[in-house]
């Protein structure tokens, strides 16, 4: 009596399993990887606005110094 598998290899039901397997296993970690990256992308781009953004200038405020070793660029005042 033969189980449906022949002499060598695995029989369709157990490719089916582990494709089954496979992609419960990818569906669990795209929902626990998308919503993090989300959350990083977020964060990054909050970073950036918040950190490396230039601060408001006040208008009142002398002009900045000038860089000691470049020459100011036309229009850019600086003492």
């Amino acid at each position: 009596m033969t189980s449906g598998r022949g002499t060598r290899g695995q029989a369709a039901n157990e490719y089916l399993m582990i494709a089954g397997l496979m992609t419960a296993m990818l569906i669990v970690l795209t929902s626990i990887i998308v919503p993090t990256m989300k959350t990083v992308g977020v964060k990054v781009v909050e970073h950036m606005v918040l950190h490396l953004s230039s601060p408001l200038r006040d208008k009142e405020a002398p002009p900045p110094p000038c860089p000691e070793f470049v020459e100011p660029e036309d229009g850019v005042e600086c003492e």
